[in-house]
C-alpha cells in the first residue's frame, strides 16, 4: 500500500475511534449532570456536644440546623466504653438509677458482689443472681423492648451466644459469656433515642457499622436485617480499615445491603480493604463522602472560608455527594455556647448557598445510574489508540512493514483482553493513549526554526488539539461509573507522565539532527565523551526537577503543599472558578511556547522541549481522572492554555528584550 494511503487509513480509523469516544464520554456526561444532589451531614455527637453547650435539646439544634441545609445526621455505631463515657448507658452499682439509660451493664463477679447490698434495685438484682447460673460473664439490663431486641441480635451475631432473662417491674437482663475485655471495644447497635430524635427532626439518617472478628453470613444478618427498620436511611457507611466477614463472605455482605436499598459508602482518602469488591457486587451503588479532620478543625487558623470551600471543591470537582461537616467548636469562634451555635448556623447556610451556586441541590445523594459496555465500541476506541501508535511510527520513519506488523499482533492481542482481561485492558489502552498523542502532537508540530509570536500561539493551540485525542480516547475507554466513583483507578499515572518525556527525549537526540552520523553511533560517541562540569551541574539540577515533577504527579502529592500554594490555589479558584494546573499554566506552554518562537534548532534546545512539553502530558493526564466531572476537566485546561499563553508571550518579550540589550551591550550596534 502507498505510503500516502496508509496513513490517511490510520487518521480514517482514529476519526471512527474519536467518535467513538466521544459517544462514550457525552454518555457519561449526560449521567454527571444528573448527579447533582449532596447531602449536607452532622455527626449525632457533635449536636448533642451543641446542644449541652446552649442549653436545648438535640432535636431542637436538629431543626436549627436543618432549616440552614442540614440535610442528614451521621450516626456511628459507638463501643460500649464510648457510649459509658457519653453517658447513653451506664455501669450498675448497688445505688445506679438505670432507669434514665437506655440500657446498663454489670459483669457476672459484679452482680455477686453487690446482690445482697441495699440499694433502689437490691430485689431484681437478687433475683437475676438467682435464676442465672452463671460465675463469669457480662448481663446488660433495660426496660426497653427495642433496646432488648437489638441487643440480642448484636450479641448473638458478635459473642454467638446471648440468653434472656425476664425480671420484675419490667426489667430484662440479655447475658453473654463474652469477657468485658472483649465487648468494650465492640459496638452494639445504635442509640434508640437518637434515631427518634433524627425522625422527628424529619432528617435523613446514615449509619457508620463496625466490623468485628469472625463475622459470618448468619452474623452478618443478625447485625444488618434491624437496620430496615430506621426511617430514612440514606446510606451505609463502615468505620474500620476492613470491612466485616471480607474476604470470606464479601458476597453474603452484599446481598444483605441490596436488600436494604440504599448505597454503601466510599469515605475518602480513607481505604478500606472490601469496599471496592462491595460496590463492584452492589453494580457501583456507592456514594463519596468528603470530611475535615477533627485536627484541622482544631487548628486556630483553619477558618470558616478555608473549610466552606474544601467542601464545595469536593463536591463539585471530585463527585462528592455526601458532606460531613463537623462545627468549630473552638472558643475563638463565638465563646459562649450560643455564639458558638450562632457561628455554625451561619457557616451550614453559607455553605448551602456556595452549593447552590454550584447547580448542586441539598437532598438525598443522588446515585451515579451504570454507564453500559459496548465492547464493540471499546475495541474501535482501542483501534484508534494503535492508530494512533502506527502514526506515531510512521513519523519517526521506522520501517512501515515491522510497524504494520506490531499494529497487527496489537490488534490480535487488544481482541484477546477485550474478552478475557477487559478492565487490565481498558487500562492499558488508556495508558498508551496518553503516552502516544501528546508525544506524535509534538513530533508534527516543533518547527526547526523560530516563528513569529502569532504563529507560535496558533501552534501552541494546534498542538493542544492534536494532543485531545488521547484525551477523548481516555475518556471512552473509562467510560465506566467504577472509574467515577473511584472504586478502581487508572493506572501507570507516572508513567504516563515519564514516558512521553523519554521517548521525546530519545527521538529529538537521535532523529532531528542535521548530523550525517547515524544515531547509533552518535549515541555511542555521546556515552563515551567526558562530562563538561557545567553539563553535569545542568544534569542535577534537570534530575531534581524530575524528582520534584514526578513526586507531584499522581492521586495524591507526596510533597507538602506549602501554605503559599494553597492560598494560590484558593485565589486562582475564586477568580476564574476552576483552577487550571501549575504544570500547564506556569510551566509547560509558556516554554513550549517559546520553543515555537526560538525554533528546535540544534540539542541545545531539548531542555526546554522537554519542559514544555510537560503541559501537553499534563493536559492529556487531565483527563484520566475519571472522578472529576467532565466539565471540570475541560475548564481547567482551558484556562491554562489561555493563562499560558499569556505567561508564555510575556517570555518572548523578555527573551527578545534580553537578547537586544545582550547585542547592543556586547557589541556596541543596534539590533
Amino acid at each position: 500500500m502507498p505510503q500516502r494511503r496508509y496513513v490517511l487509513v490510520l487518521i480514517f480509523i482514529l476519526a471512527l475511534s474519536l467518535a467513538a469516544g466521544l459517544y462514550a464520554g457525552g454518555q457519561r456526561y449526560l449521567r454527571e449532570t444528573k448527579h447533582r444532589q449532596v447531602e449536607v451531614a452532622m455527626f449525632y455527637e457533635d449536636v448533642k456536644t451543641l446542644a449541652e453547650l446552649t442549653g436545648k435539646k438535640p432535636a431542637q439544634v436538629m431543626q436549627l440546623f436543618k432549616q440552614n441545609g442540614l440535610t442528614t445526621v451521621f450516626l456511628k455505631e459507638a463501643t460500649l466504653d464510648e457510649r459509658k463515657a457519653n453517658a447513653e448507658i451506664l455501669e450498675i452499682d448497688s445505688s445506679t438509677p438505670i432507669i434514665t439509660a437506655e440500657f446498663a451493664f454489670l459483669t457476672a463477679q459484679g452482680l455477686q458482689l453487690i446482690k445482697e447490698q441495699e440499694g433502689p434495685y437490691a430485689s431484681w438484682l437478687r433475683e437475676l443472681a438467682a435464676v442465672s447460673p452463671y460465675n463469669t460473664g457480662v448481663y446488660f439490663i433495660t426496660r426497653r423492648e427495642d433496646t432488648l431486641l437489638q441487643l440480642v441480635g448484636q450479641l448473638k451475631a458478635k459473642t454467638k451466644v446471648a440468653q434472656t432473662f425476664f425480671l420484675k417491674d419490667g426489667y430484662f437482663a440479655v447475658y453473654t459469656p463474652a469477657s468485658f475485655a472483649t465487648l468494650r471495644g465492640m459496638g452494639l447497635g445504635f442509640s434508640q433515642t437518637a434515631l427518634q430524635e433524627i425522625e422527628q427532626a424529619g432528617l435523613l439518617t446514615t449509619v457508620q457499622l463496625r466490623s468485628w472478628p469472625d463475622a459470618t453470613p448468619e452474623g452478618l444478618k443478625a447485625v444488618l436485617t434491624p437496620l430496615k427498620k430506621i426511617p430514612h436511611l440514606s446510606a451505609l457507611f463502615f468505620n474500620d480499615e476492613i470491612l466485616p466477614a471480607y474476604p470470606a463472605y464479601i458476597r453474603s455482605l452484599a446481598a444483605l445491603i441490596a436488600g436494604l436499598d440504599v448505597p454503601v459508602g466510599q469515605i475518602e482518602f480513607f481505604p478500606q480493604k472490601g469496599l471496592a469488591k462491595l460496590g463492584i457486587l452492589l453494580d457501583k451503588k456507592v456514594v463519596r463522602l468528603h470530611s475535615i479532620s477533627p485536627k484541622e478543625m482544631a487548628n486556630p487558623n483553619y477558618t470558616f472560608t478555608q473549610a466552606k470551600d474544601r467542601y464545595l471543591l469536593a463536591a463539585a470537582e471530585r463527585n462528592v455527594r455526601v458532606l460531613l461537616v463537623r462545627p468549630f467548636l473552638r472558643p475563638d469562634y463565638g465563646g459562649a455556647g450560643n455564639r458558638i451555635l450562632t457561628a455554625n448556623l451561619n457557616f451550614f447556610a453559607g455553605l448551602k448557598q456556595a452549593l447552590e451556586n454550584e447547580n448542586l441541590r441539598l437532598g438525598q445523594a443522588s446515585v451515579f445510574s451504570p454507564l453500559p459496555m459496548v465492547r464493540w465500541l471499546l475495541f474501535l476506541m482501542g483501534l484508534g489508540v494503535i492508530a494512533g501508535g502506527l502514526l506515531l511510527w510512521e513519523k519517526i520513519k521506522l520501517p512501515c512493514r515491522i510497524g504494520l506488523i506490531l499494529g497487527i499482533l496489537t490488534v490480535l492481542g487488544w481482541l484477546f483482553l477485550l474478552y478475557f482481561n477487559l478492565n487490565f485492558g481498558r487500562k492499558a489502552m488508556a495508558l498508551a493513549a496518553v503516552i502516544i498523542f501528546p508525544v506524535l502532537s509534538l513530533l508534527i508540530n516543533v518547527p526547526s526554526q523560530g516563528v513569529s509570536p502569532l504563529e507560535s500561539v496558533w501552534r501552541l493551540i494546534r498542538t493542544s488539539l492534536m494532543s485531545l485525542p488521547g484525551a477523548i480516547l481516555t475518556v471512552g475507554l473509562l467510560a465506566d461509573t467504577g472509574y467515577m466513583l473511584k472504586l478502581d483507578m487508572f493506572s501507570g499515572v507516572k508513567a504516563a507522565h515519564i514516558l512521553p518525556l523519554l521517548i521525546l527525549m530519545v527521538v529529538f537526540y537521535l532523529c532531528f539532527t542535521s548530523s550525517p552520523v547515524p544515531g547509533g553511533l552518535r549515541l555511542k560517541k555521546l556515552f563515551d565523551a567526558a562530562l563538561p562540569v557545567k553539563w553535569a551541574i545542568i544534569g542535577l539540577i534537570l534530575l531534581g526537577l524530575g524528582v520534584i515533577y514526578i513526586s507531584r504527579t499522581g492521586n495524591e502529592d507526596v510533597l507538602i503543599t506549602s501554605s503559599l500554594e494553597l492560598k494560590a490555589r484558593a485565589l486562582l479558584d475564586l477568580i476564574l472558578g476552576v483552577r487550571p494546573r501549575t504544570k500547564e499554566f506556569l510551566l509547560g506552554h509558556p516554554l513550549l511556547l517559546l520553543l515555537f518562537y526560538t525554533g528546535y534548532r540544534d540539542h541545545r534546545f531539548l531542555p526546554l522541549l522537554l519542559l514544555g512539553a510537560i503541559g501537553q502530558v499534563s493536559l492529556i493526564n487531565t483527563y484520566a481522572h475519571i472522578h472529576t466531572p467532565l466539565l471540570i476537566s475541560l475548564q481547567r485546561s482551558f484556562n491554562g492554555l489561555w493563562l499560558g499563553i499569556l505567561i508564555g508571550l510575556g517570555l518572548i518579550l523578555i527573551c527578545r528584550f534580553a537578547r537586544q540589550w545582550g547585542q547592543k551591550y556586547f557589541t556596541g550596534e543596534e539590533p
